[in-house]
């Protein structure tokens, strides 16, 4: 009769366990993707933490590409060649702008932003090829 109890008593803590930790291990919320919305909402603190995490990577990624790559990728190039001689605050302002003069494009993806209207235009203008 004790061991009955005991495996009820295990049972019954298994089952409020499972039924209880579930919350623990559900999936967090999903990041917001970065459009124009979130960027704008986003203090100064903010957007300087994505642009220099945003430049962590892509360098990263650029020194691979170096060493290893038949083809680096035209994005990390790009980046270097638009913000080597930048300031974050500089690159954020651009973002700002375009975002202040496009209200419009909320829901364009700040990256997006980034590649289109500060790479590009600074490759094409350096002769560097997209």
């Amino acid at each position: 009769m004790k061991g009955c109890r005991s495996v009820t008593a295990l049972i019954v803590a298994v089952g409020l366990f499972v039924f209880t930790a579930g919350g623990l291990f559900a999936a967090e919320p999903a990041m917001p993707e970065i459009t124009g919305v979130v960027w704008m909402k986003s203090t100064h603190q903010e957007k300087l933490a994505f642009l220099v995490g945003a430049s962590s990577v892509v360098a990263i990624e650029h020194h691979i590409d170096l060493k290893e790559a038949d083809d680096p990728s035209k994005f990390t190039e790009g980046w270097v060649l638009a913000f080597k001689d930048k300031k974050w605050t500089e690159v954020e302002g651009k973002i700002d702008d375009y975002f202040a003069a496009h209200p419009d494009k909320g829901d364009t993806l700040v990256m997006d932003v980034v590649w289109k209207e500060l790479i590009l235009p600074t490759m094409v203008a350096k002769g560097a090829k997209p």
